[in-house]
């Protein structure tokens, strides 16, 4: 398993790479010293809902107890961009109609508003269909999903899609992966020496979230997956990503917790379409690891700041 330091520490309850307090007006870290810093903050009342008119004047961030200078405060709209990848490799064809199932059930409950792309994974990733609103071509997608044998690629899928992130330079949404799979035989190329830290630098740096849903083989003979190496890349990216990892016991939990993303992803999604990148100037005589404050002088306001946008 891969150990990532988290890149700020965090004083308070929260996940792991995560600079928000959840349901508190106040957010505590440590950032190392530098003469101009950016934050990314979205901002909710009372009723959770997103706060989009915000001002520089009601804006805090306090270095050692000291206010610093907002300088600027930019609208951001991320909204969610979903990639599915669904594993029709040799031993996911027996549960692949729960995989459909799942999948049909995932794309009813999900905001219309929010693209969608179907890839494949079985032999070498494919996207069945791109990017799109379009239910109807997604539909049609899921319908057609097939075994079509071979070993799965479920690391080269993460990889590639990590890639794709970090070339993207005009990206204005927030990537949310979706990987669909079991625990079977792997035929990935690229799972060797440092790609998995390279893939993980990708997606944290591109503020995308990774949900893995990871069922035991059907025909291998072994229960559970723990020992699998999809097991150990789903877990480690689920916590460098603010994503999930779900082992499941049996296919039919495909059909239902594939639909219970969707809330996590909605909830984002409502977040990240709504909130700030802000820059501000830190107080001369901060400390060189000083304890950051970050909240608002409008009452009532809970402050989501994070360091990517990726709110959790």
């Amino acid at each position: 398993m891969v150990t990532r330091p988290p890149r700020t520490v965090f004083f308070g309850a929260a996940l792991a790479f995560s600079l928000v307090v959840s349901g508190a007006p106040w957010g505590m870290l440590q950032v190392a010293w530098a003469q101009d810093q950016t934050l990314f903050m979205a901002f909710t009342d009372a009723d959770g809902a997103p706060v989009s008119d915000m001002t520089p004047e009601e804006i805090i961030i306090r270095w050692d107890e000291m206010p610093s200078e907002v300088r600027e405060i930019e609208p951001i709209n991320w909204p969610a961009r979903v990639t599915v990848f669904v594993d029709n490799a040799t031993e996911s064809q027996t549960v692949l109609s729960d995989m459909r199932e799942g999948l049909t059930r995932f794309l009813g409950a999900l905001p219309p508003d929010i693209e969608v792309a179907i890839a494949t994974i079985a032999g070498r990733p494919q996207f069945r269909v791109e990017h799109t609103t379009d239910r109807g071509a997604l539909a049609d997608a899921v319908g057609a999903l097939a075994s079509e044998g071979g070993a799965a690629t479920f690391f080269d899928a993460l990889y590639e899609e990590a890639e794709r992130l970090d070339d993207d330079d005009d990206r204005e949404y927030l990537p949310v992966i979706v990987m669909v799979a079991v625990a079977g035989s792997e035929g990935s190329g690229r799972a060797r020496g440092q790609n998995l830290e390279r893939m993980m630098d990708r997606l944290y740096d591109n503020a995308a979230v990774v949900h893995t849903l990871l069922l035991p083989s059907p025909v291998s003979g072994v229960a559970g997956t723990q020992g699998r190496p999809q097991t150990r890349w789903g877990t480690d990216i689920a916590a460098a990503t603010r994503g999930s990892f779900a082992d499941l016991g049996v296919a039919t939990d495909y059909r239902t917790r594939l639909p219970e993303l969707v809330g996590d992803i909605s909830r984002r999604h409502k977040l990240t379409s709504h909130q700030f990148r802000v820059t501000y100037r830190p107080p001369d005589d901060a400390s060189d690891q000083p304890r950051v404050q970050v909240g608002s002088a409008r009452p009532g306001i809970t402050v989501w700041p994070t360091d990517n946008g990726n709110i959790p």
